[in-house]
């Protein structure tokens, strides 16, 4: 069987990964809960920093913003770009339904929001979203493949409903930090200086995270997950992913061994060893079966991982306790 942290520090990690699940609500332009969502704008007053005509570039093609927004649609299925609008004060007319997902947003009126229902596998559904009739279509946090979704083949029918802002390298099926996308956002709605002061409060809140827990600091870290048949082993912390970003954030230090998957996350048996770090966590889906999980923590590979021998094991559930997905 695999050894594990002492609990005190299993714990404390998983409420540092709890906690940040929820930091970017904390961090929102407003914090002030709306009390009627109805009758509250949809989007705060304007900077006056954007200027219209604003040509959206995207891997697929460019789009022109005519003018500022003011019915704003999210389609990404992980609903991480809605995370993003609440965060700047804009209530989006359209969202994924996993925006309500652990509840950790309820307070910030999610389950008031209208949604589709995400069905992994099945197309975007592109009528429901011409349905709420947006004046641009957000797509910044998309992960091209995500849910075997490539917004490549329905970027055309979407420009055909509204301009489309995206990441430039919304084609990677890495995730994009969320810094990056929240200042593309702030460009795109002229709210740049509101996303410049979501940013700031969250590098002060994990400044003192970093001062309470300087345990952390110098150390390297690893972040896999097991997907079990389906996907296998997952090398999630990849050099430039926001999964490394958020271990950079708790104080730990780029894993040299990363550079190994750098334009692959797959972990073959043969690559087991380049998981190794001072501490590894260690993930898997809800779809993963205990024999899948248990038949790679138990394997002799696994278990001479220095990172296992030493205790330094944190393993991390499919699900938080309120609910929430951790992948």
């Amino acid at each position: 069987m695999p050894t594990r942290l002492p609990l005190s520090r299993s714990v404390s990690l998983l409420v540092v990964l709890a906690a940040t699940a929820g930091m970017l609500s904390a961090c929102s332009a407003d914090d002030t809960p709306p009390s009627d969502a109805s009758a509250a704008p949809l989007i705060p007053a304007a900077e006056e920093a954007t200027r219209y005509p604003l040509t959206l570039e995207s891997p697929y093609g460019d789009s022109v913003l005519e003018r500022r927004p003011e019915r704003v649609a999210a389609i990404v299925p992980n609903a991480i770009d809605t995370e993003l609008l609440i965060a700047l004060g804009v209530t989006p007319v359209l969202s994924s339904n996993m925006v309500t997902e652990g509840g950790y947003l309820d307070e910030y009126g999610a389950e008031d929001l209208d949604t589709y229902e995400v069905s992994m596998g099945e197309d975007l559904p592109v009528e429901a979203i011409a349905a709420s009739d947006p004046d641009l279509i957000v797509a910044v946090g998309w992960t091209e493949g995500y849910g075997g979704l490539r917004l490549s083949d329905v970027y055309g029918r979407l420009t055909d409903i509204a301009p489309v802002v995206m990441n430039p390298d919304a084609d990677s099926a890495q995730a994009v930090p969320w810094q990056e996308s929240i200042m593309v956002l702030g460009e795109a709605l002229d709210l740049a200086d509101a996303a410049q002061r979501v940013i700031d409060e969250h590098e002060a809140w994990f400044t003192e995270l970093r001062e309470d827990h300087p345990e952390f600091a110098g150390l390297t870290a690893t972040w896999a997950m097991e997907y079990g048949a389906s996907t296998g082993l997952q090398y999630w912390s990849q050099p430039g992913s926001a999964s490394e970003s958020f271990l950079q954030d708790l104080g730990f230090v780029p894993n040299p061994r990363a550079g190994q998957f750098a334009s692959s996350r797959d972990v073959s048996a043969e690559l087991v060893s380049e998981l190794d770090a001072d501490v590894l966590l260690m993930g898997r889906v809800v779809s993963t079966t205990d024999a899948e999980y248990d038949a790679l923590v138990s394997s002799d590979r696994f278990q001479r991982l220095g990172a296992v021998s030493k205790g330094h094991l944190v393993e991390l559930p499919a699900k938080t306790d309120d609910g929430g997905d951790l992948t």
